[in-house]
């Protein structure tokens, strides 16, 4: 007999990552030399419990189902597949594992089934990282509500001045804990009672740092580990990580409950015979929770405006399905679904999941290219040469996102159309894209004019001498030139051996001169 699965949970890590190829630090690299997935690839693989896999259909009808679901220009950037060099995929996947989530107050920490770990990396320098949970074992409401918000909290959103941890109070768990394989886990933040440097905030738990190659024993900051999450760590061949998200990772929930699921189909039929009807999750016992379920909110509603609830609660909901209990919705943070039916759950671990990382990935790649201009801004009057060079580099990479990473739409399929939509809208991913492009558009501008500047100094420079030479002519040169005149019959006039030399010495000195220059300026 089969257990029964109250609840999935898949919790995504998305990250930032810059390879350090010089000594210097990562500050000297361009922008495709951090963003090598070779040297990703290398690192990770001599460090990871996690093994690269690559995507194959075979006779798999999963594999097959979410591969033809997509468009084929959208495929390269969901599926790794051997040929594919523009996303790497990792993943470790055994039975009997665990994650285990104390809360602070409770007796027995929340249980699930861990199936599998998952990291994508991506050439635009982000990845996610993906725990799969299964729970066999917490069927109630406020459960589910409390694996969501707990269980995806990576480090204190804020702390007391006489306790670190009071997050532990509201949604940080009291511990995080489990095992996978090699992997085996146990955090409780209390790295975060010690004194924190302004310049390495981020101190990851215990279950991102082993997937990272650290062992249970090490520390951030220890020398030998090869992937770093502060700027005093980052030496030569390591790795930066940096989370691109705050304190949450986003999730993805599929909540099996066959008391909401009825609600829902009898109150669609109740609706069919009234006009201006409210749907049930929009009002009533049931309003409270899909309001919590659907923006991660544990033990309290993150508002207290029920107009704004009601119309944020519209926003995010997808109920195209609703009057045969299937319930989804989409957030900046969040994708949610509420039913019974068993082809949801797969779909739920195939195609939405894979929807999903993609509106990440296209939402961390924004965010990455806009750190990126930033840094190119500061840099430009340091070293003009090379950061116009990275300028142009960075530009190319952005035009290959926009045409191998954000798609406007992602399949044929008319669910899949509008989910993708919605997924679109509520991360304000075509809003950023359009920033995006005005930034790099103002970039590109400023750079144009600093090189228009530079030719107008070097025109500037050639011009008396062009002036010169265009008044006295050519002829200046001759034997009944001014030259031949001063040297008399001296020179002949046949050979234009003295004109011959001055005019090389002044070419010369024309080009010698900016050069100079320049080297004197950039050494200064």
């Amino acid at each position: 007999m089969s257990v029964p699965v109250y609840s999935r949970h898949i919790f995504i890590f998305p990250f930032q990552w810059d390879y350090i190829a010089h000594s210097s630090g990562k500050g000297d690299s361009p922008y495709r030399e951090r963003t090598s997935l070779e040297a990703f690839d290398r690192v990770f693989s001599e460090v990871s419990p996690l093994r690269r896999t690559y995507f194959e259909i075979g006779t798999s009808a999963e594999h097959y189902s979410e591969y033809v679901y997509f468009h084929p220009f959208v495929r390269p950037a969901l599926f790794a597949t051997k040929e594919n060099e523009s996303v790497y995929c990792y993943e470790l996947a055994e039975p009997g594992g665990s994650y285990n989530i104390k809360v602070r107050g409770d007796a027995e920490p929340y249980q699930l089934v861990l199936e599998k770990v998952s990291v994508q990396v991506f050439d635009t320098g982000v990845g996610v990282m993906s725990f799969f949970l299964r729970n066999e074992k917490h069927p109630n409401q406020e459960d589910i509500l409390r694996i969501n918000d707990f269980g995806r909290r990576i480090y204190p959103q804020f702390m007391a001045q006489d306790d670190p941890l009071a997050a532990k109070n509201v949604f940080l768990a009291d511990s995080i804990s489990g095992q996978l394989g090699e992997l085996n886990f146990h955090d409780d933040f209390k790295q975060y009672t010690e004194p924190i440097d302004h310049r390495g905030v981020f101190l990851p738990p215990d279950h991102i740092r082993q997937i990272f190659g650290y062992k249970p024993t090490d520390r951030v900051g220890d020398s030998y580990c090869r992937f770093v999450f502060r700027d005093c760590d980052e030496r030569k061949e390591k790795i930066r990580i940096s989370p691109v998200m705050d304190d949450r990772m986003y999730f993805l929930s599929f909540y099996n409950n066959a008391s909401l699921v009825k609600k829902l189909e009898a109150s669609e039929k109740t609706n069919k015979t009234t006009v201006d009807s409210i749907n049930c999750y929009e009002s009533g016992e049931m309003k409270d929770f899909w309001s919590k379920y659907l923006f991660g909110d544990g033990k309290d509603i993150g508002l207290a405006n029920a107009d704004l609830q009601l119309s944020e609660t519209k926003r995010c909901t997808y109920n195209r399905w609703v009057g045969y209990g299937t319930l989804m919705g989409m957030t900046r943070d969040s994708s949610v679904y509420l039913t019974t039916a068993d082809f949801i759950e797969i779909h739920f671990m195939t195609m939405y999941y894979r929807m999903a990382v993609l509106c990440l990935v296209q939402r961390a790649s924004i965010l990455r290219f806009r750190g990126e201009i930033t840094y190119l801004t500061c840099q430009i009057r340091k070293n003009r040469r090379q950061v116009s060079q990275n300028i142009k580099e960075l530009y190319e990479d952005y035009i290959r996102f926009i045409n191998e990473i954000h798609f406007r739409e992602v399949s044929s399929q008319i669910q899949g159309i509008e989910m993708y939509q919605l997924f679109q809208r509520n991360m304000g991913i075509t809003d950023d894209v359009q920033a995006l492009e005005d930034e790099l558009t103002k970039l590109f501008d400023y750079l144009d004019v600093e090189e228009q500047g530079e030719l107008n100094k070097t025109a500037a420079f050639y011009l008396p001498i062009s002036i010169i030479i265009g008044a006295l002519g050519v002829n200046f040169f001759a034997k009944e030139g001014f030259l031949g005149y001063l040297w008399g019959q001296s020179v002949s006039a046949d050979s234009w051996t003295l004109g011959d030399v001055l005019t090389i010495i002044i070419i010369v000195l024309c080009l010698l001169t900016p050069i100079i220059a320049r080297y004197l300026t950039t050494k200064k």
